[in-house]
């Protein structure tokens, strides 16, 4: 009776560990799905249609794009050939033509003029030259 009551719970053990081992992997299956799932709720969409979709469930903050006032005031310098200045002006600048046209630059200028040296041609020494036939 001994050998047959081993027999019986070696028997037992081993339907036991059989039982566990399928529920552990049903456990491990559905843990496994559910993974998926969840991983397929975090991914980003892939088609055009799912793009759209994602792009109304965010509603995304309109675009402003802002164009300040053109500056009216401003300042010219005018330098010679040695990096000079010798005029500047100050004021009211109005630009009627920049020449992107292909036509002359047109500027009117409102304001005052400064002057601060005499202007140089390149090359010239301050002695005057008298030029007649010799």
């Amino acid at each position: 009776m001994r050998r047959r009551h081993r027999r019986e719970n070696k028997a037992l053990k081993l339907l036991i560990q059989a039982a566990a081992g399928v529920a552990a992997c049903i456990a491990a299956l559905i843990l496994f799905f559910a993974f998926i799932w969840w991983r397929g709720q975090h991914t980003y969409p892939q088609t055009d249609e799912e793009v759209a979709a994602q792009m109304q469930r965010e509603q995304a903050d309109p675009l402003v794009i802002e164009t300040p006032e053109p500056a009216t005031i401003g300042t010219i310098r005018v330098f010679d050939y040695d990096g000079c200045c010798i005029y500047a002006y100050y004021g009211k600048i109005k630009i009627n033509n920049d020449g992107t046209d292909g036509k002359e630059i047109d500027v009117i200028c409102e304001g005052y003029l400064e002057g601060y040296e005499q202007h140089k041609e390149p090359g010239y020494t301050g002695e005057s030259e008298v030029k007649g036939n010799e």
